[in-house]
């Protein structure tokens, strides 16, 4: 063979090795990438004032993202942080408040109070009236809402969360697994009954609940249902758009889960109460990662309930035992 065609034999070769290479490293890119996606946990701090950290148990947290504000409910009272989580104001001993469970804030930062009024002279334990209170952001009452034309399948509904999204409130009552979605002045619009959604046969209701609940970014419904070891996806149009969980005591399993959220990454979190965890899954409900986990360090959490997303990766999770609401800072590429 010519000193040519050798030469024109290895450069065909060798064209022939770098597309097989390649081909074989673009093959491969999507699953590195995807192998290579880490997630970060941090513990940063607990809520605190200036007498040092507050020893709450399982309260209610909101956070207003557009002033980086964070809000405790707590027995009915409301107390207010700044974005490094020290207390700077609270409310709630105005009788206009009545009992306060729940709160949600609109676009302009008033703030919406879920109240049961069990001081007046009509007070019924069987049919308790529970309203809606519009407070400016010093909690100083502005109006009280009623909410009107019930349909008659929601005629007896007692929330006990409360939520605002895009001029409309949704209440969910978790034991009954119902939800009503008003419009800002109380109307009803609409109603879910998520136990039938997720076909929860009418035996087993009365011991069936929602221990999570919260709403992503488009509006779905995210819960958990302990007894069945799951959490659900429910879209505004009441179909369920996805469901996981396995039910162990590995990491990634289902013992009893309660709170769930998505952060801006897409990804899910849910709150493993037995193991004291926080489970990371990704939009697919692939097991990512988990931490906190039983103990007496600062990251660590007791029987941990509700987890809230809050700005830059922060994310609250409420706990037992005095333990306080801790701030941790979870991250992913």
């Amino acid at each position: 063979m010519s000193l040519a065609n050798k030469w024109l034999a290895m450069r065909v070769h060798s064209t022939k090795y770098l597309v097989f290479v390649l081909a074989v490293s673009l093959f491969l890119a999507p699953f590195r990438a995807q192998a290579s996606a880490d997630v970060n946990s941090t513990f940063l701090y607990s809520l605190a004032n200036f007498h040092g950290k507050l020893p709450y148990n399982e309260v209610r947290v909101r956070v207003d993202r557009a002033r980086d504000e964070v809000y405790v409910v707590e027995r009915g009272v409301v107390r207010v942080f700044n974005e490094t989580g020290m207390e700077f104001f609270w409310f709630g001993d105005d009788p206009e408040l009545m009992a306060i469970s729940d709160l949600a804030l609109d676009e302009k930062g008033d703030l919406f109070l879920l109240s049961y009024d069990y001081n007046s002279h009509d007070y019924n334990p069987v049919d308790p009236k529970h309203y809606i209170i519009r407070c400016n952001y010093r909690g100083i009452a502005k109006e009280k809402i009623t909410i009107t034309g019930t349909a008659p399948e929601f005629s007896r509904f007692y929330p006990n969360y409360l939520f605002y999204r895009d001029g409309k409130f949704l209440f969910l009552s978790s034991n009954d697994m119902r939800v009503v979605v008003t419009d800002r002045n109380g109307r009803f619009l609409k109603g879910y009954d998520l136990a039938d959604i997720i076909g929860i046969p009418e035996k087993d209701r009365p011991n069936t609940e929602i221990l999570g609940f919260n709403l992503d970014s488009a509006g779905n419904m995210l819960f958990t249902v302990p007894v069945l070891f799951q959490a659900y996806i429910v879209t505004p149009e009441g179909k369920v758009a996805g469901s996981f969980g396995k039910a162990g005591s590995s990491p990634g399993r289902f013992g009893i889960v309660s709170g769930i959220a998505m952060d801006d990454q897409g990804n899910y979190l849910v709150v493993e109460r037995l193991r004291s965890v926080v489970m990371v899954f990704s939009k697919e409900f692939q097991f990512l990662k988990e931490f906190g986990y039983r103990g007496d360090k600062p990251d660590n959490l007791i029987r941990p309930n509700q987890v809230t997303v809050g700005n830059a990766g922060k994310i609250f999770v409420t706990q037992v035992r005095n333990r306080g609401v801790s701030v941790f800072s979870v991250t992913s590429n």
